[in-house]
């Protein structure tokens, strides 16, 4: 979900369009399930592989985790938005590119998935 001239507008899980009122949606960081999308606060400099583990363990916002690792992994960071996903499940995640990304879109979402595991497994 995302704001959009004062609607919450975005797709609900794995589903398809969605609308709230004007409230925002909470998001609460660091806690299983809700995705912190962004902050101001300033995190210093980062490697690569412990963005990633950040950012799957829901500690770090997407825009915090694109200003650390670059965007490497735009496309499934904008995807998982879309789609109103957690990085910290990535069964859903696969799930919903196999059932809603176009055909030519899965195989760079797939990779940018292992790669974001991956990396983020090495630094945990």
């Amino acid at each position: 979900m995302r704001e959009v001239y004062g609607e919450q507008v975005g797709r609900a899980r794995c589903g398809g369009p969605e609308r709230k009122g004007p409230s925002m949606q909470k998001e609460v960081e660091g806690t299983p399930g809700f995705i912190v999308r962004h902050t101001s606060r300033r995190l210093g400099s980062l490697d690569r592989r412990e963005a990633c583990e950040l950012l799957i363990s829901g500690r770090i916002s997407f825009s915090e985790f694109v200003d650390q690792a670059g965007d490497g992994f735009r496309e499934l960071l904008e995807f998982m938005i879309d789609y109103d996903l957690h990085p910290g499940r990535p069964e859903e995640v696969l799930f919903c590119i196999d059932c809603y990304a176009k055909p030519y879109e899965r195989a760079v979402l797939r990779g940018q998935l292992r790669e974001l595991y991956s990396e983020g497994l090495k630094a945990g």
